[in-house]
C-alpha cells in the first residue's frame, strides 16, 4: 500500500511542476513573450508520457480495491480506492487539462507569429509603393541611350533628384491621408 501511495505522490508532485510550467508560460505569453523554440513540445511530451503510463496504473489501482482478494483486507481495499481516485483526479485529470492548455498556448504563439510577420509584411509593402515610383524614374532615366530629356543641361541631375524627392513626398502624403501610414 504504501508503495502505490508513494508513486502517487511522486506522480501528483511531478505533474505539479509541469502545472506551475505551464502557468508560467501562460503569464508570458500574456507579456508577448513566445517561450524559446520546443519548450512547449517538451512540456507537452512529458504529459503525454505520464498520461500514457498513469492511466494504467489508475486501473489496476481500482481493480485490486474492487476485486475481493483474500490477501487484502476491506481497510487495504479502501485505501487503495482512494489512492485509485486521488490518480484519476487530481493526477490524469490534471494531464488533460494541461495537454488542452498547451495546445491553446500553441494556438496563442502561432496567432502571435502571424500578427508579427502581417506587420512586417504591410511595412515592407508600403515602403515598395514609396519607392516605387523612384525606382521607375531611376531606371528610365539611367539607360544610356541619345535623346534622353535634360541630357545638355548643368542643373538637369539635381532638378531630377527634386522631383524625385516630392514624388516620394507626394506617394508617402497620399499614404498618410489614406490612413495607411
Amino acid at each position: 500500500m504504501s508503495v502505490c501511495d508513494a508513486l502517487t505522490d511522486h506522480a501528483s508532485d511531478f505533474v505539479d511542476h509541469l502545472h506551475d510550467r505551464i502557468i508560467d508560460l501562460e503569464d508570458d505569453l500574456l507579456d508577448q513573450k513566445v517561450p524559446p523554440r520546443g519548450t512547449l513540445a517538451l512540456l507537452r511530451k512529458q504529459l503525454i508520457v505520464m498520461r500514457r503510463y498513469m492511466a494504467p496504473q489508475r486501473d489496476v489501482y481500482a481493480r485490486l480495491a474492487s476485486d475481493r482478494i483474500s490477501w487484502l483486507s476491506d481497510d487495504q481495499r479502501r485505501l487503495m480506492q482512494d489512492i485509485a481516485d486521488r490518480l484519476g483526479r487530481r493526477g490524469l485529470d490534471e494531464i488533460d487539462s494541461c495537454i488542452a492548455r498547451t495546445a491553446v498556448m500553441t494556438d496563442e504563439i502561432s496567432q502571435l507569429m502571424q500578427e508579427a510577420l502581417e506587420r512586417r509584411t504591410y511595412t515592407m509593402s508600403l515602403l515598395a509603393m514609396v519607392f516605387l515610383p523612384s525606382t521607375f524614374l531611376t531606371g528610365l532615366f539611367g539607360v544610356n541611350l541619345g535623346g534622353i530629356p535634360g541630357s545638355d543641361g548643368t542643373f538637369s541631375f539635381a532638378l531630377f533628384c527634386i522631383a524625385l524627392v516630392v514624388i516620394i513626398g507626394c506617394v508617402t502624403g497620399w499614404l498618410y491621408r489614406r490612413k495607411w501610414i
